[in-house]
């Protein structure tokens, strides 16, 4: 997948974009239920540098790298069986992200951690024909988080930071495709996160609070092609 990520300053400007191809692991299993409905858990490991383009505190340009991980685990539920305008689900899990932002001779690096757990619904449309031979599936998910919480580390120079995330919100679609009677699957999937400032906490240094300074996670989005191939089992 290819992301793009980028914070944005009170004012809306952009302090920073982070850009780059990351490799992704996914793995889903259903089971069906008495009566239509059906059980399903899923999990995703993904990683990758992105080149980072913003600035230092100072203003001056900084070019370095950020190194990414993620990973998330979610349970599904659908409480009916599939209808004419496709099938309903409901989805709990729980979603991580790390960013190290490596440091330069004009900038110290960053260990940024995130973990949030989310509450959403997912649409999967009626299987479609979008070629002779083919058959097709488009799936819509929006997600958002009911608990978020950041722990940075900045390598010494201050003390780590542990505050509560803002709230994140998730949106995702998808286009599955896979010829008829072939274990293959192809998709082409577009994701978009949106996340609002952080309220701002104290810093400290060697335990003692630093008057007049806080710190606070900028307004942050994340934008995600993926072009996914899978083998069903």
């Amino acid at each position: 997948m290819h992301r793009r990520l980028a914070e944005r300053s009170a004012l809306g400007g952009t302090l920073l974009t982070e850009t780059g191809p990351m490799a992704q692991v996914h793995l889903e299993a259903t089971r069906p239920l008495e009566g239509g409905g059906a059980l399903a858990a899923r999990v995703h490991l993904a990683g990758g540098d992105l080149e980072y383009d913003g600035r230092t505190q100072a203003g001056a340009p900084l070019a370095t790298t950020t190194r990414q991980y993620e990973g998330g685990a979610d349970f599904l539920w659908r409480p009916h069986a599939p209808a004419a305008w496709g099938e309903g689900w409901l989805s709990a899990g729980w979603l991580a992200n790390r960013r190290l932002i490596r440091g330069t001779p004009v900038a110290g690096g960053l260990d940024e951690l995130s973990s949030a757990m989310l509450a959403g619904v997912r649409w999967r449309s009626p299987a479609f024909a979008p070629a002779a031979g083919w058959t097709g599936r488009v799936e819509a998910e929006a997600r958002t988080s009911v608990s978020h919480r950041l722990h940075v580390d900045y390598y010494g120079l201050l003390d780590r930071s542990k505050f509560e995330g803002a709230r994140k919100r998730l949106w995702t679609l998808r286009l599955l495709a896979s010829a008829d009677g072939s274990a293959w699957q192809w998709g082409l999937e577009w994701s978009r996160l949106q996340q609002p400032a952080s309220k701002a906490v104290p810093v400290s240094r060697g335990g003692r609070r630093l008057p007049g300074t806080t710190v606070r996670q900028p307004e942050l989005s994340t934008s995600d092609v993926v072009l996914r191939v899978s083998r069903r089992f």
